[in-house]
């Protein structure tokens, strides 16, 4: 009796050309006519080139693997989205020793996914903090234990930022589907007070988006985690690119600019060396090539990236869809409903990188005396 083996077919095709710039200005990301594209080359000519980093930050993306389902986060369409994977340690390690020379000061190990899937996430923080980079991710919590507590904490890990977005087991349960209240917040307990007890400097901030499910929580997560954490945040939802629609996305070109993303964001690395513009292309829709095929240099100083610059410095915007569409090019002052962790207005903070409070829109650090005394204190 003969059998068929099973035929496993990538999400994407591969070939040897996948990231050569002419692939990428053909991808669909790119739309423009060929005046257009003339226009914008005789506009860049005297652009000079890039030699080191726009932002002090890169971002990997170290898992796009998740635990949970989160109602307000668009693993449901990312599902069929994209390839899946972890990030190749010894890649990743290359990467590192690469980026260090280019001016990096710090690494967020978050992409689309729970960094802490990654069983080698201890081995990736402790290398970059090894070559002098501070070190930060985001997480759910919920694969916390005493044992990866410590791990985490003798590698090094300088913050980490944890997303708790309910009071109670039914507001809780019932927005980060998938993952168990009490679970995750014993793990979280275990954490700091491990933490206070070894003596240990990782800062540890909560995070709280406010929806209809767990609105009624939002007193009570202010009232018990701020005397506890370094920092705490409670946000509105956004509607991560074109996953969710919680933020009108659509407005007249008066009231659209940039989101300063592209000209001062971090660099943004995929799980498989996938370069993208930022974290709301969960899909990697716009790819600007490959950080592990490819020099970080040649890809920040390529067509596709410099056109993409190009669309937000002179507002237009069509020029890629996917930003087109996106609701940070809006005005949204009131997105940010609470922060202890530095003292600007809301219309201000929005503009910020929320990892390393980078002012995007300005390029530029914000500085020590805006940051609270507590979250400054460590």
């Amino acid at each position: 009796m003969s059998t068929t083996a099973k035929k496993v077919i990538p999400i994407q095709a591969l070939d040897n050309n996948r990231y050569g710039v002419d692939r990428l200005l053909r991808d669909g990301s790119f739309v423009a006519t060929d005046g257009e594209r003339r226009l914008a080359a005789e506009a860049l000519v005297a652009e000079p080139e890039i030699t080191r980093l726009l932002h002090p930050e890169v971002r990997y993306e170290v898992t796009d693997h998740c635990n949970a389902s989160c109602i307000m986060c668009p693993r449901d369409k990312h599902e069929h989205g994209r390839e899946h994977g972890i990030m190749d340690q010894a890649k990743y390690e290359k990467s590192i020793d690469e980026v260090v020379g280019l001016g990096a000061k710090k690494v967020v190990l978050t992409g689309f996914g729970e960094p802490m899937l990654d069983k080698r996430l201890e081995d990736k923080v402790a290398y970059a903090t090894g070559k002098g980079l501070s070190t930060y991710f985001i997480t759910n919590g919920s694969a916390l234990t005493p044992k990866r507590s410590r791990r985490l904490m003798e590698a090094g890990l300088a913050e980490m930022r944890v997303s708790f977005y309910g009071m109670r087991p039914e507001t809780y349960n019932a927005v980060m589907q998938g993952l168990d209240f009490d679970r995750t917040m014993k793990g979280l307990l275990e954490f700091l007070k491990i933490r206070d007890e070894s003596g240990s400097k990782t800062r540890v901030q909560i995070s709280y988006l406010e929806l209809e499910q767990n609105k009624s929580d939002t007193a009570a997560f202010r009232e018990f985690w701020e005397p506890k954490v370094n920092a705490i945040e409670i946000w509105k939802p956004h509607n991560f690119g074109d996953g969710r629609d919680y933020r009108f996305r659509e407005g007249d070109l008066e009231r659209k600019t940039s989101c300063g993303r592209p000209e001062n964001g971090p660099f943004q690395i995929q799980w498989n060396g996938e370069v993208i513009p930022c974290c709301y292309d969960y899909n990697n829709q716009i790819i600007l090539g490959n950080a592990f095929e490819q020099p970080v240099l040649e890809i920040l100083n390529n067509e596709k990236y410099r056109l993409l610059r190009y669309a937000h410095r002179m507002k237009k915007f069509g020029m890629f869809p996917y930003c087109d569409q996106c609701d940070q090019l809006l005005p949204h002052a009131d997105a940010l409903v609470y922060t202890n962790r530095h003292n600007l207005p809301p219309e201000e903070a929005v503009k910020l990188s929320n990892t390393d409070l980078f002012d995007l829109v300005a390029g530029k650090e914000i500085g020590e005396n805006q940051l609270s005394e507590r979250y400054r204190s460590n």
